[in-house]
């Protein structure tokens, strides 16, 4: 019995300590917790400085001039915030500073992963117009400005006089502050004068080193009084890098060569870029959707892609795809009225080939063109703009300028310049693009070979490849054959697709491809021209296929070397080349 005694009093100082030390070590635990927590707290795991990358705040644009403002009439724009550095970022305004503001609190956003936006619209309210209280006679008008974010609006308001104004708001952030500007001019009615440009964009398309290129613009008065008017070139700004004037290449949709009364048809340089699916009509040159649904189809290449509409009523439904994936948005027509006619539909893609489709079923909607982001614009040297007549006086009538581009000594490259407007009825601007060219193609084309597993890229311009090549980790392999330049007698472009889902290119000089399935395949334009019949000093590329994986080989070799050991077989010649 003694034994058991024993063991009973030994469970009973084991339940009396257990307890105790379960206590201290979850007190323990729970204090390397709060310790843990606290070292983390603004460190680093590992670091004793323990500093995290701060954030970064970035907007663009840093200026937007929001047009001439008249009643029954609103000037807006947008502009884009993002985080280029790390962690969550937030921050907020006040609105311009002057300005009477509706609420006691800023307006306040939060940028994380994707961007936020800024919108910001002016407009003149209603009412008689005010005396200025210094007894000065100088007319004053309400002005209300109104920004609005993700998480709320803000409306500010204050009296301005008549004319052109720049207003400074302020964004104060964790990643710092920033300036951005809006610059606007006021009309007080319509009765007076008001400058109206056509087009406001302008395609100047692609020319030769040396080739002058001309094109017009319309001046209307879209008030009652007389309107003057002159014309001056933008001049660069301090600092400016003339190589990097632009972020933008616009490529405008109009064919000048149509009636308007006819059916719309691309124009032919832009025959690779455009495809239409329905019936569409023509609207002072532009498409516009005939009856039923219709679709238009632009491929790209870029970063992003902005969208531009002559008209736009309040009703009309656009269903717009990326990539072949719908982008949900329901607002895009009350975006378009907001932006003027100006839709941002996609930015921050990854820089390559795109294919931007948009349906619709509402002829009242006129596609002006569009802009593809990520390329670099050069501001055009001094002198090679010119503009007859470069002023004029109007009322009622219709005022033409024949605008000409001369690109002699202009290297290729993409170009760009602005067309000021000074006028009685508020100022404007005019903006100018274009491509220049080699002078000549050559004759032959090299064409180099890249590989990876068994994807092979074909390219005329490996450095404008670059970071494709190098991104993917594509091999060189040398130059696999040569094709021959624009128009030559006998020879068609030989066309380049690529599918991301399977990593495969196709090429064919049949511009459907030739009866291959090309659902998820990538249009990306021509490499050169093919001779479709045997020319002289010309040779043959063959064809090689595998039924099991789909993907085709392409080689002057007729043994195909050692791709037909990996189950391709022989699929006829796909042209001749040199």
């Amino acid at each position: 019995m003694l034994w058991i005694k024993k063991y009973f009093i030994f469970i009973v100082i084991a339940l009396t300590i257990l307890p105790i030390t379960v206590t201290a070590q979850d007190n323990m635990g729970q204090n390397q917790s709060v310790i843990k927590r606290n070292e983390l707290n603004g460190k680093s795991p590992g670091s004793d400085t323990g500093d995290f990358l701060r954030p970064v705040l970035s907007i663009t644009p840093r200026e937007f001039n929001l047009g001439t403002i008249a009643p029954d009439e609103a000037g807006a724009g947008l502009f884009t915030l993002k985080n280029i550095g790390s962690g969550i970022l937030n921050w907020s305004t006040n609105g311009p500073e002057g300005w009477i503001t509706s609420e006691d609190a800023p307006l306040t956003g939060v940028v994380e992963e994707k961007a936020d936006y800024l919108h910001i619209e002016i407009r003149l309210l209603p009412g008689e117009s005010l005396l200025n209280d210094n007894k000065s006679n100088m007319i004053l008008y309400n002005v209300e400005m109104k920004l609005e974010a993700e998480n709320g609006k803000l409306i500010c308001s204050k009296n301005l006089s008549a004319g052109t104004h720049k207003e400074a708001i302020k964004i104060n952030s964790a990643g710092g502050s920033r300036t951005i500007f809006v610059t606007f001019s006021i009309v007080a009615t319509k009765e007076s004068a008001l400058i109206n440009l056509n087009p406001l964009r302008m395609d100047m398309g692609s020319i030769s080193p040396g080739k002058t290129v001309s094109k017009k613009i319309r001046v209307t008065n879209k008030g009652k009084e007389m309107l003057t008017w002159s014309v001056a070139l933008q001049k660069p700004k301090r600092g400016e890098n003339p190589a990097n004037f632009k972020k933008g290449r616009y490529i405008s949709f109009i064919n000048d060569e149509i009636q308007d009364s006819g059916i719309y048809v691309v124009p032919g340089h832009l025959k690779e870029l455009i495809e239409l699916m329905g019936k569409w009509t023509v609207n002072d040159g532009y498409p516009s959707v005939a009856e039923g649904e219709s679709s238009i189809k632009l491929r790209f290449n870029g970063t992003g892609i902005i969208l531009y509409l002559v008209t736009y009523p309040d009703d009309s439904k656009l269903t717009i795809y990326l990539d072949e994936q719908i982008i949900s948005n329901h607002k895009w027509v009350s975006d378009l009225k907001e932006r003027k006619g100006e839709l941002p539909v996609a930015e921050g893609l990854v820089d390559g080939p795109h294919v931007l489709t948009i349906v619709s079923n509402d002829s009242r909607l006129v596609f002006e063109g569009a802009m593809t982001l990520g390329k670099n614009i050069i501001r055009m040297p001094v002198g090679r703009i010119t503009v007859v007549p470069n002023s004029g006086t109007i009322t009622s009538q219709t005022n033409y300028l024949n605008v000409t581009l001369n690109a002699g000594q202009m290297v290729p490259g993409y170009y760009g310049d602005n067309i000021i407007f000074n006028a009685s009825g508020g100022d404007g601007m005019v903006e100018v693009f274009v491509e220049v060219i080699p002078d000549s193609a050559p004759r032959a084309i090299d064409i180099f070979r890249y590989s990876k597993g068994m994807d092979f890229l074909f390219t005329a311009n490996p450095q404008a490849e670059t970071e494709k090549i190098s991104k993917n980790g594509y091999i060189k392999e040398g130059i696999a054959f040569r094709l021959f330049g624009p128009e030559t007698p006998g020879a068609t472009p030989f066309y380049r697709w690529y599918s991301p889902q399977k990593n495969d290119h196709f090429y064919h000089h049949d511009y459907a491809g030739g009866g291959k399935n090309l659902q998820g395949y990538i249009f990306e334009g021509a490499l050169g021209n093919i001779a479709t019949s045997k020319l002289t000093n010309t040779r043959e590329l063959y064809r090689w296929y595998n039924p099991a994986s789909g993907r085709y080989f392409y080689t002057t070799d007729p043994k195909a070397g050692n791709v037909r050991k990996n189950g391709y077989r022989f699929d006829g010649i796909a042209g001749y080349v040199k």
